[in-house]
C-alpha cells in the first residue's frame, strides 16, 4: 500500500548480471531493479567497449553491460555504494573487466559474471590515495595511479601490487601502450612517459597554462590527449611528440575524456555535460553535438562507426555514423510522481502532477504514459484486473478507464472529495473518508450509496487496503474489516494508546500496523488483539506492505551510517526477523505491493521493482546470543554470521525504555563478532547485516536479555 505518502501527506564471489537487455536494470546493491528511467536515475561518468560489448561505470557503485554495441543494457550487482568513476578492459578483452573509484577496484575474467577485489588498499572506504585512473595494456600488467601521482603496478592481474615510481607533479590520466610503455597527462599540462614499468618518467611535452585530463590510443601511432580550456593535443609518432590541435567553432568548456573510432573519428567528452566535440579530420576541424537532454558525460566506440555515449540521469545513446546523428536507448516518462498503486503482481501505475500517468504491465520493467485528460495532479488511483483503473485529481474529478488508460469516463459521486479511492471488485469501488465514512458503487462508479454499516457510518478512515478476499479501511485512531465484499464491517481495534501510522493485512486475519513512535504490532485474529514485535531495530520506520504473510517491507529512513538512501527493511518469516536492503541512491516515497512483486517511488519520481523479494545472492544466516546476566551492568553479546568473509558491519540494535539505540560490529574472517551493552532490567537486541554482490543481508529474531533470568528468543 501507499499508506505513508498519502495519508501523512494528507496529516565478491558472484555479482550477478540481472535483468534482460530490454527490460528494467537491476540496482547495484539489491534485487530491486529500475523501470522508470529504465537504465536507472544513477549518473553515468565513464565507458570501455571491445567491439559489441560495453560497460557503463557511474554513480553509487553503477555497473552496466551491453553485448549488442549499447543498443540495450543490463545491470550487474556490485554491492558498492561508492562512485565508479573508471572502467577498462585488460588487454582490450571483452571479458577482462575492471572497475573502480574511490578506494576499492573490481575485476571480472568472466564478462561480469564473477569478480574479485584488487587489493590495492585494506578496506574500500577511508584510504589515503583514491584511485585516479587505471590502465591494463596486457591479461596480467596494470597500473593504478592514486592521488598525488602515486603509482602502483601488478604483474598477476591485480592479485598484489608493487610501489612504483610516483609521476613527478601528479597526473589525472594514464595509458598504458604496451607492458612497460605508459604515458600520463597532468594538470600542469604536462606528458609524461616511461618506458621501464614506471621505474622512471620522462617529460615528452609541456603546453603551458593547459590542464590534460584525458588519452586516448586510435591506433599504434596516433595517440589523443583533452584538457582544459579546449586543449586538444595528438601525437602521430606512438607518442614521441605531440602537437596541440585549433578547436574552434565549438562552445568552450573542459574536456575530460576522448575516444576514436580510428585514428580520424572521435569524439570528447565535456565536464558540463552541455556537448560532445566531434572531429572526423583527425582533429583539423570540430564540432559540437547535442546527443540528449541530459548531461553526457561518457563518450565511447563499438566500431569505426558504432558510437555510444552515456550521462545524467542513467540517459544513453547511440549512433550508426560517428556521431552526427543519435538515437535515445530506453525510455523515461518525464513527471514528477506522487502516488503509486499495485493492481497485481503485473500491473502497477504511478500517478503524478499535470495529470501524469504511468502505467506498467510487466511488473515494473518498463512504463508507458496513459495520462487521463487533465492537467490537475492526480492524488489517488485504484484498480482491478489487467485493464480498469480509476484516477482522483486533485480537483475531485473522478475518471474511469476500461482499458488500461488507453481512454477514459467521467463519474459524478458528488461535491465532497474523498481521501482515499479503493476498488474492491470488478464493478465495487469505495469512496473513503467523505469527510467521514465510506460511499459504495456496485456499477463502477456510475451511482453510489453511502455505507450506513455502524462500524464504519462515522468513523474518520482515510485508506484502504485488500487483504486476501477482504478489505481494511483505517484511519490514525480507526479501522473495520470487511470479508463479504464490503458489504459488512466489522470494526477492529488498533494498539491502545498509539496512533495509526500504517496498516496492512496480509490476510483477513494476520495483520501488522506501524504506529507514529516507529513501533510494530502484529495481529493473528483479525485485529481483536495485537502484540508489539520488537524486531525491527529501528525506531525510523515509516511504511510497510506485505505481499503475502511470510514477505514483507517497512520502508526506513536510515540504517546505521546509511542516511538519505531508498532503504528498506525486508521479512521473510512474517515479521521475526528484518534485514536491510537498498533500494535506490534517493529516499524513497512509497511502497506498493501485489502478488509476488513489490514496487517503490523515490522522491525523485524514480520508479523501481522487484520479483525476487529484493534479496539477491547466496542466503546466510546471522546468530546472536548472550549469557546469563545476575545483577545490573554489561553484557556481552555474541554473535556469528555464515559465509563471512572478514570486515562486515554488523548493526546490533537494542531496545529499552521504549527506544532503540545502536552499536557496530566488525564480523572476523570466521563470521565471530561479540560488543558489550549495559543493561538496568531488561533489553531487547537484534543484529542485522547488509548484504552485498554474493549474499543476500540478514537478520535476526529479537534476543530479549532480562537481569537475573536467561536470555531468550
Amino acid at each position: 500500500m501507499v499508506y505513508l505518502s498519502r495519508f501523512l501527506c494528507a496529516a565478491l564471489l558472484a555479482l550477478a548480471v540481472l535483468s534482460t537487455a530490454s527490460a528494467g536494470v537491476n540496482n547495484p546493491q539489491s534485487g530491486w531493479y529500475s523501470g522508470n528511467p529504465l537504465l536507472g536515475p544513477n549518473t553515468l561518468g565513464d565507458l570501455a567497449c571491445a567491439g559489441s560489448t560495453c560497460y557503463a561505470s557511474g554513480q553509487f557503485g553503477t555497473l552496466l553491460k551491453s553485448t549488442d554495441a549499447g543498443a540495450s543494457w543490463s545491470g550487474i550487482v556490485t554491492g558498492l555504494t561508492l562512485n565508479l568513476t573508471r572502467v577498462r578492459l585488460a588487454d582490450r578483452s571483452p571479458d577482462h573487466v575492471v572497475v573502480g573509484g574511490g578506494c576499492a577496484v573490481r575485476r571480472s575474467d568472466d564478462g561480469g559474471d564473477t569478480f574479485f577485489r584488487l587489493p590495492f588498499t585494506a578496506r574500500d572506504t577511508g584510504c589515503a590515495a583514491p584511485l585516479v585512473s587505471l590502465s591494463l595494456p596486457s591479461d596480467k600488467t596494470g597500473y593504478l595511479l592514486l592521488a598525488n601521482g602515486r603509482m602502483l603496478a601488478t604483474a598477476d592481474g591485480g592479485h598484489s601490487f608493487s610501489r612504483r615510481t610516483p609521476v613527478p607533479g601528479g597526473a589525472n590520466d594514464i595509458l598504458c601502450v604496451a607492458d612497460r610503455t605508459c604515458f600520463t597527462v597532468g594538470a600542469s599540462g604536462i606528458v609524461q612517459q616511461t618506458t621501464d614499468g614506471a621505474v622512471s618518467w620522462t617529460q615528452v611535452a609541456s603546453f603551458p597554462n593547459t590542464s590534460l585530463l584525458g588519452l586516448e590510443r586510435a591506433d599504434p601511432l596516433t595517440l589523443y590527449a583533452v584538457g582544459s580550456p579546449l586543449v586538444v593535443l595528438k601525437s602521430s609518432d606512438g607518442g614521441s611528440s605531440w602537437t596541440r590541435k585549433n578547436v574552434q567553432n565549438v562552445p568552450g568548456g573542459i574536456l575530460t575524456s576522448i575516444r576514436c573510432g580510428d585514428a580520424l573519428n572521435c569524439l570528447i567528452a565535456t565536464e558540463q555535460g552541455n556537448q560532445v566535440v566531434r572531429t572526423t579530420n583527425g582533429g583539423d576541424s570540430f564540432t559540437s553535438v547535442v546527443p540528449s537532454p541530459d548531461p553526457t558525460f561518457a563518450v565511447a566506440f563499438a566500431s569505426p562507426i558504432r558510437a555510444i555515449v552515456a550521462g545524467g540521469a542513467g540517459s544513453a545513446e547511440v549512433s550508426d555514423d560517428a556521431g552526427a546523428s543519435w538515437s535515445a536507448v530506453g525510455s523515461r516518462i518525464a513527471g514528477s510522481f506522487t502516488t503509486l498503486g499495485a493492481i497485481s503482481d503485473t500491473v502497477a501505475y504511478a500517478g503524478g502532477l499535470n495529470g501524469v500517468l504511468a502505467r506498467t504491465t510487466d511488473s515494473g520493467q518498463t512504463w508507458s504514459n496513459v495520462s487521463p485528460p487533465t492537467e490537475q495532479t492526480i492524488d489517488r488511483l485504484t484498480g482491478w484486473g489487467a485493464d480498469r483503473v480509476y484516477v482522483l485529481a486533485a480537483d475531485g474529478t473522478l475518471q474511469r478507464s476500461d482499458n488500461g488508460g488507453a481512454s477514459y469516463r467521467l463519474l459524478n459521486y458528488g461535491t465532497t472529495i474523498p481521501a482515499e479511492i479503493a476498488a474492491v471488485g470488478p464493478d465495487r469501488l469505495l469512496l473513503i473518508g467523505v469527510p467521514r465514512g465510506i460511499l459504495r458503487s456496485e456499477n463502477g462508479g456510475e451511482t453510489f450509496q453511502r455505507v450506513q454499516d455502524r462500524a464504519v457510518r462515522r468513523a474518520v478512515v482515510l485508506a484502504a487496503d485488500r487483504a486476501g478476499g477482504a478489505v481494511v479501511v483505517y484511519g490514525p485512531r480507526a479501522a473495520a474489516i470487511s470479508a463479504n465484499g464490503a458489504t459488512g464491517w466489522r470494526k477492529i481495534p488498533l494498539p491502545r494508546k498509539r496512533v495509526v501510522r500504517d496498516l496492512d493485512f496480509a490476510t483477513a486475519r494476520l495483520g501488522f500496523a506501524l504506529d507514529t513512535r516507529g513501533s510494530l504490532w502484529r495481529t493473528a485474529n483479525g485485529g481483536r488483539s495485537w502484540r508489539e514485535v520488537p524486531s525491527l531495530g529501528t525506531s525510523a520506520a515509516r511504511s510497510l506492505r506485505f505481499e503475502d504473510a511470510r514477505n514483507g517491507y517497512v520502508a526506513v529512513s536510515g540504517f546505521a551510517r546509511l542516511r538519505g538512501l531508498g532503504l528498506v527493511l525486508r521479512t521473510a518469516d512474517g515479521g521475526q526477523s528484518w534485514h536491510p536492503q537498498i533500494v535506490s541512491r534517493e529516499r524513497l516515497f512509497s511502497l506498493a505491493a501485489a502478488g509476488s512483486t513489490g514496487y517503490a517511488l523515490t522522491v525523485s519520481s524514480s520508479l523501481y521493482a522487484t520479483r525476487a523479494h529484493g534479496d539477491i545472492g547466496a542466503p546466510r544466516s546471522l546468530r546472536l546470543s548472550a549469557g546469563p546476566v545476575s545483577r545490573a551492568g554489561a553484557v556481552v553479546l555474541r554473535g556469528r554470521l555464515s559465509a563471512a568473509a572478514g570486515g562486515e558491519e554488523v548493526v546490533v540494535a537494542r531496545y529499552a525504555n521504549g527506544r532503540w539505540t545502536t552499536k557496530l560490529a566488525t564480523a572476523s574472517s570466521n563470521g565471530a563478532f561479540s560488543l558489550r551493552w549495559n543493561v538496568r532490567r531488561k533489553a531487547v537486541f537484534v543484529a542485522q547485516v547488509l548484504g552485498d554482490a554474493d549474499h543476500m543481508g540478514a537478520g535476526t529474531p529479537p534476543l530479549t536479555v532480562t537481569v537475573g533470568a536467561a536470555s531468550r528468543r
